[in-house]
Order: C-alpha cells, then structure tokens, then sequence
C-alpha cells in the first residue's frame, strides 16, 4: 500500500473518463489530510498483525518478543513494497498511476533524503532483505510453512505494481493484509492452523479495501463554482465492503465462532457511516474525499483494534 508525503506536491494532471483537468496545488487543509494519510496507512501492517496476536492469545498461543518481531516484519514488508512501488511508477516501468490522482507527488518516507529518487530501488531491496532475515529466524522457529507464507509477501511486494496497472489492487489489498498477514502471524505464534483466524480475517481485509478502493478509485475532477469536486466515484463498492466486514463480525458472534466481545467492534460503525455519507452523493469536494479516507483508515484502526481487544477480554 503506497503512501504520500504533502511537501512533494505540486501541481498535478488528474486522468478522468472526458480528458484530462489541471489541478493547482493542494491547500494547507488537503496537506494535513495528505499527511495524516501518509502516516496512517501503515496501520494496514499494524491492525492485521494485532488482531492476529490477539486471536492466537485467546487459544493460548502467545509470544511477546515473537509477536514484537512478526509485527516489525510487517511494517517492513508494506515500507519496502512502498519504495518498490515508487521506483516501477516513476523510473522503471509504468507511470500511469503516478500522475493520476488526488493524491500525486507522494513519496515513500526518506526518498527525500537518505534513499533519493532511484534509490528508492535500493530501500526497497534492503527492506525485502530485512524480512528474510526474519522469515529464516521463524523457519528455525516454527518450520518449513512459514518460509512459504513470507514468500508469498515478498512476492507480492515485487509484483503489486504490474498486478495494480492490470486492474487487481483490491484483490491482492484484500488477500494481502487480510488472510496473509493474519494467518501468517497467527501460525507463527500457535506453530499449526485454525478456521478462526481465517475467518476474522475477512472483516479486516474488507475495511483495509476500503481504504484502497478510496485511494484507488476511478473518478473525475471537475471545477463547478470555485470549486473542485469528485464525482463519479462507485461508492456501491466502499458500502459493499463495509456491510460484508460488520456482517461477518455479527455473524461469527451470533453462531458462538468469535466470542461476544468482538461485537465491541460496531462501535466504529458511525465512522463508516460518515465515510458512506460523504461519497454517498458521488459529489464531494477534494478536502472532503480526503478526510472520507483517513476516517476510513479509521475504521480500520478502531474496528480492528476493538475486534482484538473483543478476543483478548474474552480470554
């Protein structure tokens, strides 16, 4: 999942359906939104790691130190997917996603410094090499499995800008930081398999989706009285999503899968409402579909976070 910098934006081309409009540069209230953005996505690592080690202390199986680690091993995995991306979209092999979007002239942290421009190649390496470090440290850990399922990370890291410019960035969002991550942490820390994990898995994938539909969707950009507004945005999809995440917590409490406690997570509902609300009219000014996805970064993080805290109270 790519992240933004605010101080890198300037003037942008927005790609629409009808042609091509130009944008000016993003006011200081877009900056801020752009920059709680850019910290806050890596909650996508965090949150799936989280309910993960929760689900593995609610059957017993829990590690601080591996748990620690498993978590560091994620936050690396999305950082260096980050630079990788940055590097395909800018000086390798496909820029239509660089210049497309709201959010143009983001940079992966220290691509402004420490790994500048064409070494961001280099960061993106360097994190990969990170996280196999990590990967042989569990192999000799907890066996064979776990080498497979930090292949399938590392693999998706190297490839997500080709599967994204053919058209497949929520799928693999979905399978990425929902049953991957989940499931890898939890195998690491309980060393064999369960249903549960797999299955809480699911709203987690759906609500990080819905951050990356918001970042990734088609629209365009139109200027009507002074302003800037999105439309045409399909927010069928985010409600989708977010109905399918809530149904399935609801779900899995009702039938004694997940305990009771989990339901602690509707009580982020009301920000998936206000995401709902704003994009709802498909005509939303660019500030507004700006904090629609950082409170849609906050359904994530206090869904997933309550949906833990639901497994943990039940131990």
């Amino acid at each position: 999942m790519e992240t933004f910098s605010p101080d890198t934006i300037q003037p942008a081309t927005v790609g629409t359906s009808d042609g091509e409009i130009s944008t000016p540069a993003l006011g200081a209230e877009r900056e801020q939104a752009i920059r709680v953005i850019k910290i806050a996505l890596f909650s996508a690592s965090i949150v799936p790691s989280l309910v993960a080690g929760a689900v593995g202390y609610y059957h017993g199986f829990f590690e601080a130190s591996a748990f620690a680690l498993l978590t560091l091993g994620l936050f690396i995995g999305q950082l260096g997917g980050d630079y990788l991306y940055y590097y395909s979209t800018h000086f390798h092999t496909d820029a239509r996603d660089a210049h497309t979007k709201i959010f143009a002239g983001w940079r992966p942290f220290f691509a402004d410094s420490i790994f500048k421009d064409r070494r961001t190649l280099v960061a993106g390496i360097l994190c990969l090499i990170a996280d196999a470090v990590l990967g042989l440290y569990f192999v000799q850990k907890v066996g064979i499995v776990i080498l497979w399922l930090a292949l399938a990370g590392g693999l998706v890291a190297i490839f997500f800008t080709p599967m994204m410019l053919r058209g497949y960035k929520e799928p693999v969002i979905f399978v990425t930081f929902g049953p991957l991550s989940i499931i890898g942490v939890y195998y690491a820390l309980a060393q064999g398999f369960s249903w549960l994990p797999v299955l809480v898995s699911l709203p987690v994938a759906c609500f990080v989706t819905v951050v990356a539909y918001l970042k990734g969707a088609r629209y365009e950009i139109r200027q009507h009285a002074g302003q800037q507004l999105v439309i045409k945005l399909n927010n069928s999809v985010i409600k989708g999503l977010l109905v399918s995440g809530y149904g399935l917590i609801v779900v899995m409490a009702a039938v004694g899968l997940a305990p009771a406690q989990t339901l602690l997570a509707l009580f982020s509902v009301p920000l998936a409402w206000s995401v709902v609300k704003t994009v709802e009219g498909n005509t939303s000014e660019i500030h507004q579909y700006l904090w629609a996805t950082v409170r849609s970064i906050a359904v994530l993080v206090v869904g997933g976070g309550l949906l833990a805290l639901g497994f943990v109270m039940a131990r």
